[in-house]
């Protein structure tokens, strides 16, 4: 009897540890904070940004081949400069145009293009005014700019020698800080640069030339540009980027 009782003792006392180890592992452990990738503009945003708000305009091309100016509006509003866990900012407006929530959290409104009308969805002929009514972590706050930027122009040749450089010049993109310069095709190799909106020039090398189309394509490549004004709109401790731009595009002929 006294052989049995320390076996039972035993088997036990060794399932009291199985059990005592077992509720050890299961013990929870709250993962941290996940920072999502920032959001992918085509223009450089200063990394001290807690939010950005963009006043676009972008060619939309129906099927007939008309094209209009479409007006757009997106805004984002971080946790924290280099947080991109967005965070709710209220109602917010463009031109008395409400902006959409979307499931990611940042805002948007594609307005509604309109074959044979040259301009549509929101205008920006006399700049544009946010409102954003604000919640726990935005300030209530409205800002008005009434100078927009007007398009680039191309004004180089068209026709492009596959082999050689290529400079792109420009004329136009008045009340713009800088103009983007994008050498698209068929091919994954986009060729982008910045440049000073009063430079007129953007240089583009042979081999970046050579790498936009695929051989023995023929497709149409093009000179897309973006001209953009970035203005710092200070609101308590936080601090907003305000963006205006335009696009416009350009078909050309690489051989």
């Amino acid at each position: 009897m006294k052989k049995l009782a320390l076996i039972a003792i035993v088997l036990l006392a060794g399932y009291a540890c199985k059990k005592k180890e077992t509720k050890e592992e299961e013990t929870p452990v709250t993962p941290p904070t996940s920072n999502p990738a920032a959001p992918v503009f085509f223009i450089n945003i200063p990394s001290d940004a807690d939010g950005v708000l963009m006043a676009t305009v972008t060619d939309h091309e129906f099927t007939n081949f008309y094209v209009t100016q479409l007006g757009k509006a997106s805004a984002f509003f971080y946790t924290a400069p280099g947080n991109y866990n967005y965070v709710d900012a209220g109602v917010v407006k463009c031109n008395d145009s409400v902006l959409v929530k979307q499931s990611s959290g940042s805002y948007l409104y594609n307005g509604k293009p309109i074959n044979g009308q040259p301009i549509s969805g929101i205008q920006y002929g006399s700049g544009f005014v946010w409102n954003v009514s604000g919640n726990t972590n935005v300030p209530a706050f409205t800002y008005t700019s009434t100078n927009f930027p007007s398009i680039a122009a191309l004004t180089s040749a068209t026709m492009i020698p596959k082999n050689n450089p290529y400079n792109v010049t420009f004329t136009g993109a008045s009340n713009a800080d800088s103009v983007v310069v994008m050498l698209t095709g068929d091919s994954t190799a986009i060729q982008k640069k910045t440049v000073g909106a009063s430079s007129g020039v953007c240089n583009f090398t042979a081999a970046q030339i050579n790498a936009v189309k695929k051989q023995g394509s023929t497709s149409f490549p093009y000179v897309n540009f973006i001209s953009y004004r970035i203005q710092a709109n200070a609101v308590s401790t936080r601090k907003y980027y305000m963006i205006g731009s335009i696009s416009s595009s350009y078909r050309v002929n690489i051989q």
